[in-house]
């Protein structure tokens, strides 16, 4: 029977992946977890400059390697596997070199079956995520359907929507099929990644889909690339739920002009207090939907997430007034 494994290359984010293990449990049900931790040596762009004070604030004793809750990631981890003792779920310490860019260092964390005690085999099935990623746990049959449907050197993607500060509001520019606009051609105008790739014999094709990490330039791959369908699965992508220090390591990891995080944090307070339908959080963006976050109440949460210490509801009134 083919083997499923689930792969998060993370770095500083076990608050999330606290309900992130059992979500994929039940949406998935794999044979594997990986949870592959590791700071990317220029940051997750490639582009960031990491200093020593940087390394102090961000990294377990200032070493470079482990991010500041890595003690709390490894008690987590623990503990899903006392739940779960049927599933292998492994939390690895990446060691990535000064020099490796953002791409490398991911294709290193999703590549080394062998280290990890798994002989990997053509028509396994790969999910390669991300830390901040979820579905809902209804979507585990539509998962399964979409499985079924591929063949090896294939795979799918979803749909991501991109949750800002919390949980009521998204990026704009990611939601466009809901807009409903006149005369819209949707297709390739919302955020569409891979989800699912189904190993390939010598794993050529898995290796250029895992290339494209940065890109993301996988809608409609060259011949030998391999093919990731587009499905209506949603991926419900939790990128700005983080509190306190875990958001401010999300701002110093990516680089961007002097004052974009200035305005863009301060646009991102204005949304926990629920009094704007839409927020600009990126000025030189204001005439386009890329400059906005919006109010988003149409999909219903993974019950996982509601678990997470962020986690608020609002009075109903209060979504009345924002709603479009």
């Amino acid at each position: 029977m083919n083997k499923k494994i689930v792969i998060v290359p993370t770095f500083c984010e076990s608050h999330l992946i606290r309900h992130q293990i059992p979500n994929i449990v039940d949406t998935i049900n794999p044979d594997y977890i990986l949870i592959n931790e590791g700071m990317f040596p220029a940051g997750t762009e490639g582009n960031k400059r990491l200093t020593n004070e940087w390394l102090d604030k961000y990294t377990l004793n200032g070493e470079g390697k482990r991010g500041f809750d890595y003690l709390a990631l490894k008690e987590i981890v623990e503990q899903a596997q006392q739940t779960y003792p049927n599933i292998s779920i492994q939390l690895n310490e990446m060691e990535y070199t000064p020099g490796m860019t953002s791409t490398e260092c991911y294709v290193a964390a999703t590549t080394q079956f062998d280290k990890w005690g798994i002989d990997i085999q053509e028509g396994d099935y790969i999910f390669p995520y991300e830390g901040d990623v979820f579905h809902h746990e209804n979507a585990k049959d539509e998962i399964a359907h979409y499985m079924s449907q591929i063949n090896p050197g294939e795979g799918f993607r979803s749909i991501w929507v991109d949750y800002m500060q919390n949980f009521w509001y998204v990026e704009k520019s990611r939601i466009k099929p809901w807009l409903k606009e006149p005369n819209y051609h949707y297709e390739g105008n919302y955020m569409s990644r891979r989800i699912c790739f189904r190993y390939d014999k010598g794993g050529e094709k898995y290796l250029n889909m895992l290339n494209n990490f940065m890109t993301v330039d996988y809608h409609n791959p060259v011949e030998g690339y391999g093919m990731l369908y587009p499905t209506d699965l949603i991926t419900y992508h939790y990128a700005w739920i983080r509190p306190g220090k875990f958001r401010q390591l999300r701002c110093d990891q990516l680089q961007r002009e002097p004052g974009y995080w200035e305005a863009f944090v301060q646009g991102l307070d204005k949304c926990d207090e629920y009094t704007q339908q839409e927020v600009l959080i990126r000025p030189k963006k204001a005439g386009i939907t890329g400059g906005y976050v919006i109010y988003f109440d149409q999909l219903e949460h993974p019950s996982h997430i509601k678990e997470h210490e962020l986690w608020t509801d609002i009075l109903e009134e209060v979504k009345e007034g924002l709603r479009w």
